[in-house]
């Protein structure tokens, strides 16, 4: 099994691994969805957590106290120097959710629409040749991701994937609860979230490409397995599994 490792790929690479890992089909996948390529976005698809941009936004146009937005911005810098924990995780959910509870719904989605635009612009060329090896080789893509699903769709029309699964909050009356829809998007819930989305598929022939420790129960679940721009404790796994491992810049 091919795996580069430390190096800016090719676009020969990224199409060879493409090809390499499990033998890629061409042609439409079929109304079963039995071949699915599964994409993280923070730190996978693009540089850093998607979230911050989006509450820097949030505080510049008044909707969220720019204190909060100084919280974020500390975990950033952990989670981009370091890679998340469940620790992490959490207190970032928990203030995300604390940010937007009793903001109506379309501010927020016209905040979403404008920093998509940006998030989509800084997906890099060996990355996108990726994705669009994929989807013109006729595979079902899905972007997964722990961020809000108002910001994961936007980002995932513009990339033109076939569907965007975040994490939902709760709302009443158009205003949002400070709880959430259902469980996080985030470990084993991005597999749960995968499923509710497109039913009970069988992904022993489906790719997943993430970058944490935290992505193993997507990673496991999928039978091709590539470890992005990985944390390094998912390096470490990853070389101990045979999987491939990209650094895409």
């Amino acid at each position: 099994m091919l795996c580069i490792e430390d190096t800016r790929p090719r676009n020969s690479d990224i199409v060879t691994i493409a090809r390499q890992v499990g033998h890629v089909r061409h042609g439409a996948i079929d109304a079963r969805r039995d071949r699915v390529a599964v994409f993280d976005l923070d730190r996978t698809l693009i540089p850093g957590a998607s979230i911050v941009p989006f509450a820097r936004e949030l505080a510049a146009r008044r909707l969220v106290p720019r204190r909060r937005l100084v919280r974020a911005g500390v975990e950033h810098e952990l989670y981009k120097h370091r890679g998340s924990s469940d620790a992490q995780i959490a207190r970032v959910r928990g203030q995300a959710l604390a940010m937007v509870a009793g903001l109506e719904r379309e501010p927020l989605l016209a905040v979403a629409d404008e920093v998509s635009e940006r998030l989509a612009a800084l997906v890099g060329p060996a990355a996108r040749l990726l994705l669009d090896h994929h989807l013109h080789g006729g595979d079902f893509c899905v972007l997964l991701s722990s961020s809000p699903q108002e910001l994961v769709e936007r980002i995932g029309r513009r990339l033109g994937v076939h569907r965007s699964i975040g994490t939902r909050a709760a709302l009443v009356d158009g205003r949002y609860t400070g709880g959430l829809e259902r469980p996080l998007c985030y470990g084993e819930g991005k597999v749960q979230a995968l499923r509710l989305a497109l039913g009970e598929i069988d992904l022993h022939d489906s790719f997943a490409y993430a970058d944490s420790t935290s992505d193993l129960p997507l990673l496991r679940a999928c039978g091709h397995p590539v470890a992005v721009n990985p944390d390094r404790c998912l390096r470490r796994i990853a070389r101990g599994c045979g999987w491939p491992v990209l650094t895409l810049d």
